[in-house]
């Protein structure tokens, strides 16, 4: 008999609590706390969507700031490569310049050498002609001298010419060699205007990225009140749950069922520590049991449907009072199949498993609460 009367109370009260809810649908308290809940989530949802759009947009703004330095860093480089060249090209100017020089010198003093011999050679027809006719055993040597006058002039003429289209020569591949100076020297004032232009769009994100981060601030204040207000409506709407729900010993762990058609995987006891998308956090409140996208979740014990408002960690939730103070709780359903006030019998369908809200896989959360504390669900249920 010691657990009968826990039983009996717990059935006494999920009859009142029927009366309560089922008699009059759903309680305008329930509906205006339950709205204003829904309204403070929504507006922290809006907030934090704003708050996520600033914070991209400022990733964004130092992706492109880290896509302009990289650019900058190659302009720079090509520049740094495009003055050496020019300073080369420079260099093989002033050798060529001095080839061009040393060659007039050699044509100047060739030149020079020239008009001495004909100098002498005119000096030799006004006055040594007679000399050397007279001198002269033949018509041969006469004009032999004559022919070798003429060679030597022949030559000189020759070599002149010679080392005239050498320094021409020369002087064309200093013009290739300026040229080519010149256009890098272009090419030079080409990257360096966009290396100009890149700092300044750099200049451009960094204001882009502090105006960002100020903002994110900014709003990261609006995302703190907004999360404040939905916890306290949260609070207030957990709390008229709490104090219209049944209350008792909640002792009788006696004719409750396992929620789903099959035992599943637990993945989570109750109070363990687990990493949710990257978030770690201690004192686990319920039992996660995985099992496939849309198994039909059963009401573990008859009652009255309490909740099914969508929480932001629970996801898609329906809450059963039933009775001697016994609230059991069914979280991240994919779809849920009762509404606030209705009787379910025990083993009723009240969903469907699913993971939204914060969650990283199908699964089904399930929580005992009595009088508003969790308690261990395995002290309750079994597969």
């Amino acid at each position: 008999m010691g657990n009968v009367y826990p039983y009996l109370k717990r059935t006494a009260c999920f009859l009142l609590a029927g009366l309560l809810i089922g008699s009059a649908g759903v309680p305008a308290a329930l509906a205006d706390y339950k709205s204003d809940w829904q309204q403070s989530e929504q507006q922290l949802k809006q907030e934090q969507k704003k708050y996520n759009q600033i914070k991209n947009e400022k990733k964004k703004a130092e992706e492109q700031k880290k896509s302009l330095q990289n650019q900058e860093k190659i302009i720079k480089g090509q520049i740094t490569d495009t003055v050496n060249r020019i300073n080369e090209k420079a260099g093989a100017i002033a050798v060529q310049e001095q080839a061009i020089a040393d060659q007039q010198a050699n044509i100047d003093a060739r030149w020079s050498d020239f008009q001495d011999r004909m100098l002498a050679m005119q000096v030799m027809h006004n006055s040594g002609a007679v000399a050397m006719v007279t001198s002269a055993k033949s018509l041969y040597d006469i004009l032999n001298f004559s022919y070798n006058i003429q060679q030597i002039s022949e030559k000189d003429t020759a070599v002149l010419e010679e080392m005239n289209a050498e320094k021409l020569l020369l002087e064309e591949e200093k013009q290739k060699l300026e040229d080519a100076k010149a256009e890098l020297e272009n090419a030079q004032a080409s990257l360096q205007k966009k290396q100009n232009q890149l700092a300044q769009n750099i200049q451009q994100q960094n204001q882009a990225i502090s105006e960002k981060d100020a903002q994110a601030q900014a709003q990261s204040v609006v995302v703190e009140e907004a999360q404040k207000a939905a916890d306290e409506a949260e609070r207030q709407y957990e709390e008229w749950v709490r104090q219209n729900a049944s209350t008792g010993s909640g002792q009788s762990a006696e004719g409750f069922i396992w929620p789903l058609p099959m035992a599943g995987r637990v993945t989570t006891e109750f109070g363990a520590d687990q990493w949710v998308n990257g978030v770690h956090s201690t004192g686990h409140s319920g039992m996660d049991i995985a099992v496939p996208l849309n198994t039909p979740i059963f009401a573990a014990h008859d009652g009255v449907v309490s909740s099914t408002t969508g929480h932001y960690t629970y996801g898609n939730v329906v809450m059963v009072d039933n009775g001697d103070g016994v609230t059991t709780l069914y979280a991240h359903m994919n779809s849920k199949a009762v509404s606030v006030g209705q009787q379910v019998k025990q083993g009723d369908v009240i969903g469907y498993v699913g993971s939204t809200g914060n969650s990283t896989g199908n699964h089904l959360h399930f929580e005992v609460r009595v009088n508003g504390r969790r308690q261990n669900p395995r002290n309750y249920v079994s597969p």
